[in-house]
C-alpha cells in the first residue's frame, strides 16, 4: 500500500510492542499487563492513544490507568484512525493490480447443492444447486487532514458469475431471512504509516436472501444465472457520500417446473458475494453484489412471469473522530431486473 511520505501522527500515540497472551490481556474495554517490566505504562494519561499491530490490532483511547502489586489495568474505549493519524493517507489494493503495493485476496469459488435452507412456518426453500465465483479486487483509500476524514473510498471490482436453482414448497406463508452459505477466514493486512501500524481485515462470504410469499399449496422450481463485470462501492469527500456503481451483465432465468395450486405466489432470490472491511478489528463497511431473480404468478395465463438481473448495495459504518459525519447509508448501488419469461 502507498502511504503519504510525511504523515503527521498524534504525539499522544503509544505503540505497544506486546502480543496478546501472557504479556497482555485484551478485552473489549480494557488492557491488562503484568506489573513487572511495564512501569512505563503508568506514564499513560487519560486521553492518550494506544495502538497495537498484533493480530487484528486495536486502536484505543485511555480512560484510566490503575496499578496493583502484580498487574496494571488500563481502561479503554475504541479510538478512530483520525485520532492517531492527524494528516496522511493510505491507499490499498487487495487482490488487484492497481496500486504500488498490492496484496493477494483469496478468490471466491463456491458451490453447494441439496440444502434445506429456509423453513419458516409453512414455507420451505431448498437450494438444489448454487454457485458463485468472483476474483475480487478491493480498493480502500483513506485521507485525513487536521484529524478529520477528508477522503474515503471503498470499491469492489471484478468479474462475477453466479447460478442458483431453488425449490420452494409452500402452504400459505412467507419466508425471508438471509443465510450465510460460506465465509472465508479473515485476511489481515498490515501497513506502517510513520510509527503507526494500520491493520485492515477483509472477510468475504456468500449469502442467500430469499423472500417468498404464497397462498395456496404447491411446489415451485426457479432458476437464475448471471455474469457481470462490476465496480461497486462508495466514496466520501467534501460534498458527502456518493455511490460508485458501474456494471454490465448477461442474465437468464426460468421456471423449470411447478406443481401448484397457488392462488398467489411471489418469490425473489438474491445470491450475493459480500466483502466486509474492518480497521483494527472494528466492524466497518461492506459491499454486496450478485444475481437475482423475481417471479410472480400470472393468473390470466396460468403461468409465471419472471425477471432476472444483478443487484448491489453497500452499508455498515465508518467512524472518524467525534466530529459530525453523516453515517454511512445503506445505499442501493444498482438493482437491475430484466423480463426473462
Amino acid at each position: 500500500m502507498d502511504a503519504q511520505t510525511d504523515p503527521a501522527i498524534n504525539p499522544r500515540v503509544t505503540v505497544l510492542p506486546h502480543v496478546p497472551g501472557p504479556d497482555m490481556t485484551v478485552s473489549s474495554n480494557a488492557l491488562a499487563f503484568p506489573r513487572s517490566g511495564n512501569d512505563t505504562l503508568l506514564d499513560l494519561g487519560v486521553g492518550d492513544i494506544v495502538v497495537s499491530g498484533a493480530g487484528e490490532g486495536f486502536l484505543r483511547r485511555v480512560s484510566s490507568v490503575d496499578a496493583a502489586r502484580d498487574h496494571i489495568l488500563i481502561a479503554t474505549t475504541d479510538a478512530d484512525l483520525s485520532d492517531a493519524l492527524l494528516d496522511g493517507s493510505i491507499a490499498g489494493s487487495f487482490g488487484g493490480q492497481g496500486k504500488a503495493d498490492t496484496h493477494q485476496l483469496p478468490a471466491i469459488s463456491f458451490s453447494t447443492s441439496n440444502n434445506d435452507l429456509v423453513r419458516e412456518g409453512n414455507v420451505l426453500v431448498k437450494v438444489l444447486n448454487a454457485s458463485l465465483s468472483l476474483d475480487p479486487q478491493v480498493d480502500l483509500d483513506i485521507g485525513v487532514q487536521g484529524g478529520s476524514l477528508s477522503m474515503f473510498e471503498l470499491v469492489l471490482r471484478g468479474k462475477l458469475s453466479g447460478d442458483i436453482d431453488l425449490d420452494i414448497d409452500a402452504l400459505e406463508g412467507s419466508g425471508g431471512p438471509e443465510i450465510t452459505l460460506w465465509q472465508s477466514p479473515p485476511t489481515i493486512f498490515y501497513q506502517q504509516v510513520g510509527i503507526l501500524p494500520v491493520v485492515e481485515t477483509i472477510t468475504t462470504s456468500v449469502r442467500l436472501k430469499v423472500e417468498a410469499v404464497a397462498r395456496g399449496r404447491g411446489r415451485l422450481h426457479i432458476h437464475a444465472g448471471a455474469s457481470t463485470t462490476i465496480e461497486a462501492g462508495i466514496k466520501y469527500d467534501a460534498s458527502g457520500w456518493s455511490p460508485v456503481a458501474t456494471e454490465t451483465h448477461h442474465a437468464e432465468g426460468n421456471v423449470p417446473g411447478s406443481s401448484a395450486t397457488f392462488d398467489e405466489v411471489g418469490a425473489r432470490a438474491w445470491l450475493v458475494a459480500r466483502v466486509d472491511v474492518k480497521l483494527y478489528g472494528v466492524a466497518g463497511p461492506y459491499v454486496r453484489v450478485g444475481p437475482q431473480i423475481e417471479i410472480v404468478r400470472d393468473r390470466i395465463h396460468d403461468d409465471f412471469d419472471g425477471s432476472v438481473g444483478v443487484r448491489a448495495d453497500v452499508g455498515g459504518q465508518v467512524k472518524f473522530g467525534m466530529w459530525e459525519l453523516p453515517s454511512l447509508p445503506a445505499l442501493e448501488l444498482f438493482n437491475t431486473l430484466t423480463p426473462a419469461f
